[in-house]
């Protein structure tokens, strides 16, 4: 009996994502860069992860479950994204 499941990552994304949001003025314009990594099993399920590299957040694994696994990632990364006020 198993108890583990095992995922391989398939693809190692650079996501660069312009912080626009409640942004004030027009210099204030800042774009993200996030490393995404999207995983798969022998059951086609996927799992997802993100960092932002020098801005302190990490999404840890978790499941995905919509058909463009890269948009369901890109959108939890700008969910993580401070807006400016």
């Amino acid at each position: 009996m198993e108890n583990h499941k095992e995922f391989t990552v398939q693809n190692h994304y650079l996501v660069e994502i312009e912080q626009t949001r409640g942004v004030v003025s027009s210099d204030n314009f800042k774009t993200w860069s996030w490393d995404i990594y999207i995983a798969r099993n022998e059951q086609e399920q996927y799992r997802g992860r993100a960092l932002a590299p020098g801005k302190g957040i990490e999404i840890p694994w978790m499941e995905l479950s919509k058909e463009d696994v890269l948009e369901e990632m890109i959108s939890i990364c700008e969910q993580q994204m401070p807006k400016n006020r």
